[in-house]
C-alpha cells in the first residue's frame, strides 16, 4: 500500500471497481511498481496530488475543485453512463473527508458487491466480472 488505500485515488474514484485492479494494476494508491498498468505513474491528477503537493486526496487542496480535475474526470463524457464513476467524484472526496477513507471504500465495496453472486461490479459495463449481472447505476 501507497500513501493511501490502493483501492483509493487522490481524485475520488474508487480503483476497486476497476475491470483492471488486482490484474494489470495494483490501484491509485499503490507505490508498487511492479506491474503492468504504468499510466497512474504519468497521471496529472495524481502527479499534482502526491508529488506536487504532497496531499492525499484532491479535496485536501486550496485549488479544489480545480479545472484539471474538472475536464479530465467530473464533466468528462457529460450523460454517458458507463462513465458515470467519473460525475461521482466530487462527492466521493466530500464522504472520503467526512467519514474517512477506510469507512468510504468498505461502503464503496458494498456497492459494487454484486446482489447474485458476491462478485465485483466493475465500471464501464456496470455488471459483475463473475456472472455478468448488469447493474445500473
Amino acid at each position: 500500500m501507497g500513501r493511501i488505500p490502493d483501492k483509493a485515488s487522490p481524485c475520488g474514484v474508487f480503483c476497486g471497481a476497476c475491470p483492471s485492479y488486482e490484474k494489470s494494476c495494483l490501484g491509485c494508491g499503490s507505490e508498487d511498481h511492479n506491474q503492468k498498468r504504468k499510466s497512474k505513474w504519468k497521471c496529472r491528477i495524481r502527479k499534482c496530488c502526491f508529488e506536487d503537493k504532497d496531499l492525499d486526496f484532491c479535496i485536501d487542496c486550496d485549488e479544489f475543485p480545480c479545472q484539471s480535475l474538472g475536464k479530465k474526470l467530473k464533466n468528462s463524457h457529460p450523460g454517458e453512463a458507463r462513465f458515470s464513476y467519473r460525475h461521482e467524484i466530487y462527492h466521493n472526496l466530500k464522504q472520503i473527508k467526512e467519514k474517512g477513507v477506510e469507512n468510504w471504500i468498505k461502503e464503496q465495496k458494498k456497492r459494487h458487491q454484486c446482489p447474485k453472486c458476491d462478485g465485483q461490479i466493475v465500471w464501464y459495463k456496470y455488471a459483475c466480472n463473475k456472472c455478468g449481472y448488469e447493474y445500473v447505476p
